[in-house]
Order: C-alpha cells, then structure tokens, then sequence
C-alpha cells in the first residue's frame, strides 16, 4: 500500500479514483492549523472541486478540453492537529509521486503544505509562486512550520534561485531583504508589463521542468475575496493567466492551489481558482 492510498480518503472527486494512465493525480490537504488570521481555509479542497466541475472545461487559449483528460482523484488526506506531522504527512505521499514520475495536483488547506511537497521535487525543478506574501518569516505565532514561514523552510534545504515569485506585496523589512535571493521577483505592478513576462519565460528556459503554488491571495481581494489573509493591491485575473499560459513550453510536474476559505467567499474565488486548476491541468496535457 503506498502512502497516498494509506492517507486519503473518499470525498467528491474530479476524477475516478481508480483511474488507468490518468495524466495527473489530485488530492485535497483540508489544513489550517496555522492560519493566522480567517480560518476555515480546510474547507477548500471540496468547494475547489465543486467549482472545478462547474466550469466551462475547454481552454480556447490552449486547445485543449480539460473534460476529456482522464484525471485520478484520491480525495483527502486525513486531518491531523499538529503542523509538523502535516507537512511530513504531505512529504510522504509526494515524495512517492515525484519519484514514480507521476504528475499531480493539491487543494489546500494552507500554504504550509507546500514545504512539504515542493522539497521533493528534483533539484532541477523551478518554483513559481504567485503570493500576496513572501512566507519568509522564521517563525510565526511559535511555529517553524506556519504558513507564514513555508518558503523559508525551503530556502533551507534547497537553493531559491529557482524560484520565481509573482505578487508579492505585503512582508516584513527582513523579508524584502530575503527575497533577493529568489531567481525572479514580479510585483502586481511589474506583473501588467510586457517586460516583465518576458524575463519570466527566460527564467523558465533554465529549467526542465516546473512546480506551480498558486496562493490565491497573490490576486486582489477584487477577484479572490475569499482567502484567509486578504492583501489588496494584487494581481488581476487577466494578468495570471497570462502567466500561467506562459507555462505552455514547460514541463508541468506538479501544482497546488492554497488558501482558498469558503467561509469569506460569495463563490467568485472558488471559481477563479477552479478556472485556475482547468488551465494548469491543460498545460500538464501539452507536455504528456
């Protein structure tokens, strides 16, 4: 039994559980242990899918009809109370997937969880990130492993030049020093501009393939008012997409959607993250 199989379990799926030679794998991580500020983030995973099943699944800007791509749904990890045993929790189930060279997609649940996942991606791997925040505090309310301090923990056991950060607007002075040491930092400003798109693809030509973590608190409260730390002045939709459909020479390993809190939502978030998760899983397809 592999660790996936002995973690999840069955919730509304996107996909059969079962499925053969399916493109992807997704799975929800329904945690928010640390969320500092609007709680409820653990409810995301389903209300992600139930958009997710609701929207127009063929993407016009990439040819591709996401209805007919054979998806593999796991449903949820089991929920657990401490933060650490969480991100082993995720490390575990990932750290299967990255070496058996299958793709996949989480739901969270809060940004913490990325730690988990993204340190076992191979070191060839770039990170892109779109953020309000740059979760490079050491600590936050007495924990290493907050979803304030998710990247920090990264850039301990692996080298931040791979990332490429997008969105990024509110954090502490220590922070903005710390984010010099990231490959590429694209403010919500920056991010409108033709320019800066072009030294996002150049990042991405450094790299063989990509891990995607979409804190859907990179894009304004505007377009995604239902996440658990709200920052305005962030990202249009029009303008994330474009970055995401940037992705379409890259060979798309994994990605996650965090943040997402039902409890704040009047549905347009969900949405927005559901349309995101339709586009990624199309640029997963181009690179089969």
């Amino acid at each position: 039994m592999s660790y996936a199989e002995f973690f999840t379990n069955v919730n509304p799926l996107v996909g059969s559980r079962d499925a053969r030679e399916s493109l992807l794998t997704v799975f929800g991580v329904p945690y928010d242990g640390t969320t500092s500020y609007r709680p409820g983030t653990r409810f995301g995973p389903n209300s992600l899918r139930e958009a997710f099943l609701n929207v127009e699944a063929y993407s016009k800007e990439l040819g591709v009809d996401v209805e007919k791509l054979p998806l593999r749904d796991l449903g949820n990890l089991s929920r657990v109370g401490d933060a650490k045993e969480m991100v082993d929790t995720v490390s575990k189930v990932t750290k299967q997937f990255f070496e058996s060279g299958e793709r996949f997609c989480m739901l969270g649940g809060e940004h913490s969880i990325t730690f988990g996942s993204f340190r076992n991606a191979a070191k060839d791997t770039a990170f892109v990130v779109f953020d309000a925040h740059f979760d490079l505090r050491n600590e936050w309310e007495g924990s290493r492993y907050s979803h304030a301090s998710y990247l920090r923990r990264i850039s301990e056991v692996r080298d931040v030049s791979c990332v490429a950060h997008i969105g990024a607007r509110a954090a502490t002075e220590e922070e903005w020093r710390l984010s010099k040491n990231l490959g590429l930092v694209v403010s919500p400003g920056e991010a409108d501009g033709t320019e800066s798109l072009k030294r996002f693809k150049s990042f991405l030509s450094d790299f063989r393939r990509v891990y995607v973590s979409v804190d859907l608190d990179g894009l304004d409260p505007a377009y995604a008012p239902g996440v658990g730390t709200p920052e305005p002045g962030g990202l249009t939709t029009p303008t994330t997409l474009k970055y995401v459909y940037a992705l379409r020479e890259s060979d798309l390993a994994a990605f996650d959607i965090v943040e997402l809190c039902p409890v704040y939502d009047n549905g347009s978030t969900a949405t927005l993250a559901a349309r995101l998760m339709n586009e990624l899983v199309a640029v997963a397809s181009l690179r089969k």
